[in-house]
This record gives C-alpha cells, sequence and structure tokens, in this order.
C-alpha cells in the first residue's frame, strides 16, 4: 500500500511539472501605443530571453488595430528585421515570432525592437514550443511558387474540417528565396484577409493564426470534401506541406519579473512628446516625429527637450542629436557633420533657422542619442 501511494504522489508530481511547463509567461505589460508613420516603438530587454531555447514563441496580444496595420521585430543596432519574414508584416489579431538560433543571439544581446504602425501592445508573451500542438493537414504534391506569382496550390475543403478560431495555418516550405512571399486566397483567387495578401516567407515557412469569423467560414463552409476551400499562391518558395496548430498552454498571471511600458500621457496643446523614452548607451534609441506638427512653425518657434540624465552614463558622456526624419540620419541644420548637444541636466533649447525649419516641414525629425531619458518635447512660440 505505502508503495502505490508514492507511485501516486510520483505522478502526481510529474503532472503538476507538465502543467507547469505549459505556462504561457508575461514578460512585457502593456498598455503601449505604436501610432502612425513607424515612429513609435519599445524594447523588449535582454534579460527576458536569458533562458530562452529556439523553437520558443514570442506573442504580442493588441488591440486598436486597423486593416493597415503593420507590426515588425526589429534588431536593435540596425533596425532591420530580426529576419526577413519580421522586418514588416500584416496582421488581424495577436501576432507570434518563433525563436531561431540567430533570433536568440540578437534577442540576449541586444533585445528586439517592437515596432511597426496603428496598434496598441497589450502584453507580450513568451512560450515553450511545446505549447503548440500540429497537426498536418495537407503533403502535397509539392508546388513551386513561379516569381511572376503565376503558380498556386489547390487545398481541399476536407483539410480544415478540425480548423477552429485562433488555430493558425502553418505553410512548410523549401527552396526560399530572396523577397519570398505568400498569398492565402479562397477558391474565388481573393485573398482571404489582407494580411496574407503577399505574406514574408521564411526558411522556416510562415504561420497565420485566424482571430476573425470571416476566413474561418470561408475555409469550412466552401468547399467540401475534395472542392477547393483555399489556393496558396506567392513567389520564391516551394511549398510542402500546410500543418494546423493550436496552442494548449495558458497565460500566467504571475507579474513578478515583468517589463512595463512606460506610463501613456494624454497629449496637452503644444506637447510632442510626453512620457519615459530610454536613450541607453549603445545608441538604440530614438525617437521619431512627422511633419505634421511643424506645418504652421515659423522661426520664432523653438523645442524645448525634458529629460532626465542616466547617472551610470554621466562620466562617459551624455549628448543628443537632431536628424532629418528619413534621411539616413543627416543632420538637420544641413550640416556634413553631426551637431551634439551635450546634456547636463537643463532643457535643450532648440531655435530654428530657415534651412532647419524648412527640413521639419517637409521630412520631420528624428531625435537620437545616448545616457538619458527622455520626459517631454515641446514646440513653443518665443513671441
Amino acid at each position: 500500500m505505502r508503495i502505490d501511494r508514492y507511485i501516486l504522489v510520483f505522478v502526481l508530481c510529474t503532472l503538476s511539472l507538465c502543467t507547469l511547463s505549459a505556462v504561457e509567461r508575461t514578460i512585457l505589460l502593456g498598455p503601449k501605443t505604436i501610432g502612425k508613420a513607424w515612429k513609435d516603438n519599445i524594447l523588449i530587454e535582454p534579460r527576458h530571453f536569458a533562458s530562452a531555447k529556439a523553437g520558443d514563441v514570442l506573442t504580442v496580444y493588441n488591440d486598436r488595430a486597423k486593416g493597415m496595420s503593420q507590426a515588425a521585430f526589429q534588431h536593435p543596432k540596425t533596425w532591420q528585421g530580426v529576419a526577413p519574414e519580421y522586418g514588416c508584416f500584416g496582421f488581424a489579431g495577436p501576432f507570434r515570432m518563433t525563436l531561431s538560433d540567430s533570433i536568440l543571439n540578437i534577442a540576449r544581446t541586444y533585445g528586439i525592437i517592437l515596432g511597426g504602425h496603428d496598434y496598441r501592445i497589450l502584453r507580450v508573451t513568451l512560450s515553450e514550443a511545446s505549447d503548440y500542438e500540429e497537426t498536418i493537414v495537407w503533403s502535397g504534391p509539392a508546388v513551386t511558387m513561379k516569381a511572376d506569382w503565376s503558380a498556386s496550390a489547390e487545398i481541399p475543403g476536407r483539410c480544415f474540417e478540425s480548423l477552429q478560431e485562433g488555430d493558425g495555418l502553418r505553410l512548410h516550405v523549401s527552396k526560399v528565396q530572396e523577397g519570398a512571399a505568400a498569398k492565402l486566397m479562397d477558391f474565388t483567387w481573393n485573398a482571404l484577409a489582407p494580411s496574407v495578401d503577399g505574406m514574408p516567407v521564411g526558411e522556416d515557412g510562415v504561420t497565420w493564426f485566424i482571430y476573425d469569423r470571416a476566413p474561418l467560414l470561408k475555409l469550412q463552409l466552401a468547399g467540401y470534401g475534395s472542392q477547393t476551400a483555399m489556393r496558396v499562391g506567392g513567389k520564391g518558395y516551394r511549398l510542402e506541406k500546410i500543418g494546423i496548430v493550436r496552442q494548449t498552454g495558458e497565460v500566467s498571471e504571475d507579474l513578478t519579473d515583468v517589463q512595463r511600458a512606460p506610463r501613456e500621457y494624454q497629449l496637452q496643446p503644444g506637447e510632442l512628446f510626453r512620457g519615459e523614452k530610454a536613450f541607453p548607451a549603445d545608441w538604440s534609441g530614438n525617437l521619431s516625429l512627422t511633419a505634421a506638427p511643424f506645418q504652421e512653425s515659423t522661426e520664432n518657434d523653438v523645442l524645448v527637450i525634458s529629460y532626465t540624465l542616466d547617472q551610470t552614463a554621466v562620466a562617459s558622456g551624455t549628448k543628443a542629436q537632431l536628424s532629418i526624419r528619413n534621411s539616413r540620419w543627416q543632420e538637420i541644420t544641413g550640416a556634413a557633420e553631426p551637431v551634439w548637444y551635450p546634456l547636463d541636466g537643463t532643457d535643450v533649447v532648440y531655435m530654428f533657422d530657415p534651412v532647419a525649419l524648412d527640413q521639419v516641414k517637409t521630412r520631420g525629425l528624428i531625435l537620437t542619442g545616448v545616457g538619458f531619458t527622455l520626459t517631454r518635447i515641446e514646440l513653443i512660440s518665443a513671441q
């Protein structure tokens, strides 16, 4: 009897450990608004990836997305996508990134920038690959997608009988070329959703999670049995298999070590920015302002930039620069070399000359630098 009891305790402990391993851990808690024109972003700190493994999945839960919203997982040093398929993509619901060895090397060293436009981040989670189950529902024959987008694969309706809202369709691919893209279409050749009309395809394929009833009904009701319910097209890759991916883990509400997004403020008249945005010593920090708020500006207007110093960076130097937006960091005054503003704890007051005023009215500007936390930017008249 005692041996049976020990066996029962062991089984219960094993089941408990299995349950714990299926928890989806929150690493970043919003809200963080990613506004228009690719001007907003947030750094997911490197510490969150210390124990992560290749195959783990990063999920971004969001709201306020629009039909043309886009997202990006970017390298903090280069601002390029951490992989070609993550540089710019559309979405309609939570979106995900599978961590490869190369992405993990970036994440553990620099962290990952989460950017894009027109949505709000609610939380970012990290879960293990084992938290997702996949069932292969189509296995060929394989189709090579030509450069002219003329090729496609016809997928029968029976493949989607078990598909549910929240599931993902995973395209398994090979022979991926630079610029590869996929298009998921219904039986009438129309894209199932704007976000799947030219999805970037990486070496590991691409997965589209369905959070809208409309495309789900198209796949389940339009095609019966062997009739075509979906066409997969695109360019620059070979489609090998299609699987249905389903998440099995649960989101943990433990926020012990969570990273919290900076508090968001309602801008007051004249304010271009208000919050807490870090500009660390690795030059990864910058803030982009579009040309819109400068349209009525004159040479009598000034920019007032408020900040707090990172005391650990004071010894190595703290400074800021104003560059022209979308111009490869060209100095806003037109000077060939950057003009740096040393920071001593007092506000930076910038007065426009004719050249700089013309640049901000047509292109906007970018603030960059090191060793401080930006708290406010005001545009005020000196008159």
